[in-house]
């Protein structure tokens, strides 16, 4: 499964490496965010089957979930750090760090979801057809950065120009429009971009968003579901990781149980993280 996992990906990648090479005369690169980008640090070596279970289907997967289940890790025993690159957990070789550099205070749990999906979409050329809500009719995307449409000022306010100064995509362009979603996003506008699913077959990039349904202010805490797996007449077990707030690595919970329990049904990850409250699946909006 891991051999077909991983050489389906290698293919993936090579046919982007042509296009990417042509379009921009830059180095492709799977994870642009990661540190060490190690290959066999990958998620789908690193982290083995739970017993009785079975990777998802690769030919169920999109191009997208591939990407997911293949995000590099750091070494076992990496610290949890924050954005400022200070240690804030001891190494815990049941807790794995994604290999995702969280160099931003603006970067929190509930901008990982859109922040991969940034970075996929850029990769694949098509970030500018991708539209985010910020806030109640408010949608950004790229192609509107690139031709100088928004400028943040303080307070959180965006405004716009309609002959502002264009933008030359390039990777610190990039960064610079990364920095302007993550920094007006949040776990509301999170909210305005998914809709619920179906708790019972949820899938690689589908969401565990939770929130206190009474408190308008909640902050709430956001899990990205990475890879599942599949047993018959069992519920799929999930592996997710998340970050935090104040921003700080993203890691795969270990639950203060075993090595596999870094693979949780439904109902133990709301008991992991039952402090946030309930918490219902998502998925993004078509």
């Amino acid at each position: 499964m891991k051999i077909k996992l991983l050489i389906f990906l290698t293919l993936i990648l090579v046919a982007g490496t042509v296009s990417f090479a042509q379009d921009t005369q830059r180095e492709f690169k799977p994870f642009p965010f990661a540190r060490l980008n190690d290959p066999k640090l990958s998620l789908i070596s690193q982290v083995t089957n739970p017993a009785g279970y079975v990777r998802y289907p690769t030919d169920r997967l999109t191009k997208y979930q591939l990407w997911l289940s293949n995000l590099p890790l750091l070494p076992s025993g990496s610290p949890v750090l924050n954005w400022k690159g200070k240690t804030i957990s001891k190494p815990d070789t049941l807790n794995r760090i994604l290999d995702m550099n969280i160099d931003s205070k603006y970067i929190t749990d509930a901008d990982i979801p859109v922040l991969l999906l940034m970075h996929f979409f850029h990769l694949q050329g098509k970030l500018e057809k991708f539209n985010i809500i910020l806030r109640k009719n408010l949608v950004v995307n790229y192609k509107d950065w690139l031709r100088g449409k928004y400028v943040d000022e303080k307070d959180r306010e965006i405004y716009f120009k309609n002959e502002g100064l264009s933008r030359v995509d390039s990777d610190e362009e990039f960064q610079k429009y990364i920095e302007f979603v993550t920094k007006n996003f949040d776990t509301k506008s999170l909210r305005m971009n998914v809709e619920h699913t179906d708790s019972r077959v949820f899938e690689p990039s589908h969401m565990f968003i939770q929130f206190k349904e009474d408190d308008p202010d909640s902050i709430g805490h956001t899990s990205v579901i990475l890879d599942i797996a599949v047993a018959e007449y069992k519920p799929r077990k999930m592996l997710v990781a998340y970050g935090g707030n104040p921003a700080q690595s993203v890691v795969l919970p270990n639950a203060g149980m075993t090595t596999e329990a870094r693979w949780l049904t439904l109902d133990e990850l709301r008991e992991h993280l039952k402090e946030y409250g309930m918490g219902y699946i998502y998925r993004w909006k078509e």
